[in-house]
């Protein structure tokens, strides 16, 4: 590694550090950002357009920006990355809010953006909000782990619709599969101290893409995301590290979906 290369990757280092960080990035040669999940072997799995050069998209969700980051790697003309600064402002049980308090978000991304020379646009914008008069439309959207997330998520996906004119790639945790029983397309997701509300199962996903306007094109097994430097580094019981690694925690799946006419 060059002079340049080693000052270029401690001054990585020292930006990212001290940092709540949600994904893994490498943000500069063999610099990860500490955290919780690993999406590059996802990443090579997800069902992209044979090319993404020139297109407009959209990743809503976007935390730390790793698929921001990852749809203009693959060639993106234009990325908008949208999330809720505020936490509190995420859907939540009736009953006390979690307020301003709550940390900022946003900081991760800029940092990101800033040492991988990204071009990507932060916006603060919820999902149930976008619409093509304030945000315009998109050749490829990606909604990966929103779903869950969501009170209702049905309008979340006719508010993606509104917005897209191509495809989408909708990514979230999904229901582990029963042999024996049929699983339900999605169920109620109410473990205390959670924050999920739904989880679907695979053909779930590809129903609540139908029903909120688009076609399904095509549908990954089910993935394992792996997990990030920030789990190995946590205090989290062994047990919860041995889920981690069996692929208990972080089952997914993803579908490719474009907007009927």
């Amino acid at each position: 590694m060059g002079a340049s290369a080693s000052a270029r990757a401690l001054e990585a280092r020292e930006r990212i550090a001290g940092l709540d960080w949600w994904h893994t990035i490498e943000v500069a040669p063999g610099v990860l950002t500490p955290g919780w999940w690993d999406l590059r072997a996802t990443a090579s799995a997800m069902p992209w357009p044979p090319s993404l050069a020139g297109l407009r998209c959209l990743d809503i969700g976007t935390m730390d920006g790793f698929w921001a980051f990852e749809l203009e790697r693959r060639g993106a003309r234009e990325v908008v990355a949208t999330d809720l600064v505020d936490p509190g402002r995420q859907d939540s049980p009736v009953g006390p809010r979690r307020g301003a308090s709550g940390a900022a978000r946003g900081a991760t991304f800029r940092v990101a953006a800033e040492l991988l020379g990204s071009r990507a646009e932060y916006r603060d914008l919820s999902v149930y909000d976008l619409e093509p008069e304030t945000i315009g439309e998109f050749d490829l959207v990606v909604m990966g782990y929103v779903l869950q997330m969501l009170r209702d998520p049905l309008r979340a996906l006719e508010a993606v619709r509104s917005v897209c004119r191509g495809h989408l790639i909708l990514l979230d945790t999904v229901s582990a599969p029963l042999s024996v029983l049929p699983a339900p397309l999605a169920r109620l997701s109410a473990r205390q101290g959670q924050t999920e509300w739904f989880v679907f199962n695979r053909r779930g996903l590809q129903r609540a893409a139908e029903l909120a306007g688009f076609e399904v094109e095509t549908a990954t097994r089910v993935l394992r995301d792996g997990a990030g430097p920030a789990v190995a580094a946590s205090g989290l019981s062994a047990a919860t590290r041995m889920r981690h690694a069996l692929g208990v925690l972080g089952r997914s799946a993803a579908v490719r979906a474009r907007a009927r006419s």
